[in-house]
């Protein structure tokens, strides 16, 4: 099943360094009859443990490589995390970046194989604001695009904002042309379940349970992931998986000349996605 669980197993950041890979299937070398277990992918890593690593990072960072940029596009549910909301539990989890920035603009950045990613944070854009009418060419200037829907887990309105967020998905569902999400227009779609990890069984409480929002991301091709709402625990990890799926599609949206036709594109579904009519 393709959800963050499966990818990157339970472990926090603190301790994925250590855990071992996901199993790979076996393949035979013909030559020698020998099995062979092909290497892992590559990892992410948030900024704040390349500046903890005793290697620099000018010895990690590909020379001649350059950065590329991710954008999160959070639509949240009652009483989960927006798009600020998730970058400061970032922050918090990472304990890198907290300090007060007047010029912080909810950006941060991961190496993966030696490539420096920016990752922002961004709500979905908005239908009847100002910028609406000029959707289309500012999302052109974006290179790899993701979505993220964010829910309650664990508070008494844990229901009802878990069908908020799904009458919210169904909607963009049914509007893009072959009526799923992913992999286009966005790199990935994923599903984050805000919560302490419990299964919200406290008496009144009417939560939807972990299994059933796995399965609702999985029938959808979308990943799934939780975040705890106090701690952050959990986002660093599922942003990580975000930024390799954007270095495994690392040519895919070129910002130079030769990537315009794809990236047009791209924002005229998102333009169609976000129009007013959707809210």
């Amino acid at each position: 099943m393709n959800i963050f669980r499966k990818l990157r197993g339970k472990a926090s950041r603190s301790s994925r360094g250590s855990e071992s890979a996901a199993s790979a299937p076996a393949t035979t070398a013909e030559s020698e009859g020998e099995t062979v277990n092909p290497s892992p992918p590559p990892r992410a890593m948030h900024i704040s443990e390349v500046k903890r690593s005793p290697t620099p990072l000018s010895s990690i960072r590909k020379p001649g490589s350059e950065t590329q940029s991710l954008t999160i596009m959070v639509a949240n549910a009652k009483g989960a995390a927006d798009s600020l909301r998730l970058y400061r539990l970032l922050q918090r989890e990472t304990d890198y970046g907290s300090e007060y920035d007047p010029t912080d603009d909810f950006e941060t950045d991961y190496v993966c194989d030696g490539c420096m990613y920016n990752v922002h944070f961004d709500p979905v854009p908005d239908a009847t604001g100002p910028w609406a009418a000029n959707l289309a060419m500012l999302t052109m200037l974006l290179q790899h695009v993701c979505l993220v829907f964010t829910y309650d887990a664990e508070s008494s309105s844990s229901r009802e904002s878990w069908d908020e967020m799904v009458a919210v998905y169904e909607r963009l569902r049914s509007r893009s042309e072959d009526g799923v999400l992913a992999p286009f227009p966005f790199l990935a779609t994923v599903i984050v379940a805000m919560g302490e990890g419990g299964e919200g069984d406290d008496e009144g409480v009417q939560s939807v349970p972990h299994a059933e929002a796995e399965a609702f991301a999985t029938e959808r091709n979308c990943l799934f992931a939780r975040v705890s709402p106090t701690t952050g625990r959990g986002v660093c990890d599922a942003v990580g998986s975000l930024v390799e799926r954007a270095h495994g599609a690392r040519g895919q949206y070129s910002m130079a000349q030769a990537g315009e036709p794809k990236r047009y594109k791209r924002a005229q579904t998102l333009k169609a996605l976000f129009s007013p009519s959707l809210v």
